[in-house]
């Protein structure tokens, strides 16, 4: 049975399961061994605002990232350039998302949807990838399962979005008490994520593996998927996914009862909330590690 803190956890995990869109700094027109022209002023602005968006977001000052991201919309559209506004409405639906405004979030992603042929079959599919995660989100999982197809359907190969749209997958299953399902979902993201260096989805792929692992009875495999999603986070430097590792571990080392090491992964983790500003998840995992008992 999935608990109130593993809801959390996913929703967490969800909100942040797919990075922001990586944009580029300019348009290159390419011309028969000429230089390319200059990016038109409108276009520097816009691509300007949305790498100290990016910065912002980063830091984890939401507000000003969707500030900024706001001005790179206006800037994109003004000059109708459809790839990047569409890559900016994808950004801001992610960082309202996180800021927990599923409404405004969905907002954005159904602006992409509506207009196909503006953005082009690649922003639909992570527009339609961004849905089915807010539906999981919400939670409704029939419906995160109904986008994730629509996504998958229109995402050519490779599809930058398989790896995210299986670890989605992984996660329902998990949801409904599937262990074996959850497993092999992860196994295919985690396919999915390494050849195209997507480490975060890596790492996803690799803490889903190991929850499901550790409750399949495989311990020490799920205990080695926990440590390696743990690097990859560390590595990336994303405080909230670390302790998610720090959490999984501890549930793993607690099923198979190595409590003294279970104590010492659930510590970490509430030192990781602590640290980051998540008062409310800290004292979630205080109280799981006050019901291992003393040491």
């Amino acid at each position: 049975m999935t608990t109130r803190f593993e809801s959390k956890a996913a929703a967490a995990w969800l909100r942040a399961t797919s990075s922001l869109l990586a944009l580029a700094a300019g348009v290159m027109l390419a011309g028969c061994g000429s230089a390319p022209p200059p990016p038109s002023a409108a276009l520097q602005a816009a691509t300007v605002n949305s790498q100290s968006a990016a910065r912002a977001w980063a830091r984890g000052d939401l507000a000003l990232a969707r500030t900024l991201y706001e001005r790179a919309l206006a800037g994109a559209e003004s000059i109708e350039d459809f790839p990047l506004a569409g890559a900016t409405l994808l950004n801001l639906a992610l960082v309202q998302s996180r800021a927990g405004d599923a409404a405004g979030a969905m907002a954005r992603v159904e602006r992409l949807l509506a207009a196909p042929q503006r953005y082009g079959a690649a922003l639909q599919a992570a527009a339609a990838t961004r849905k089915a995660l807010l539906h999981l989100d919400a939670p409704d999982l029939d419906a995160a399962l109904d986008w994730a197809g629509r996504a998958e359907a229109v995402c050519t190969a490779p599809c930058a979005q398989a790896a995210a749209l299986a670890n989605l997958r992984a996660h329902v299953a998990w949801q409904r008490a599937d262990a074996a399902g959850s497993a092999r979902h992860a196994e295919q993201a985690l396919a999915a994520a390494t050849p195209q260096g997507q480490a975060a989805e890596q790492a996803n792929a690799l803490r889903q593996l190991g929850r499901a692992r550790g409750a399949l009875g495989l311990s020490d495999q799920a205990a080695t998927d926990a440590a390696q999603a743990l690097a990859i986070d560390q590595r990336l430097g994303l405080p909230e996914r670390v302790a998610l590792d720090l959490v999984t571990a501890a549930e793993i080392e607690r099923q198979r009862g190595r409590l003294a090491a279970a104590r010492e992964f659930y510590d970490r983790a509430r030192q990781v909330y602590l640290a980051s500003g998540q008062a409310a998840q800290a004292q979630a995992v205080q109280a799981r590690l006050a019901a291992l008992g003393p040491p």
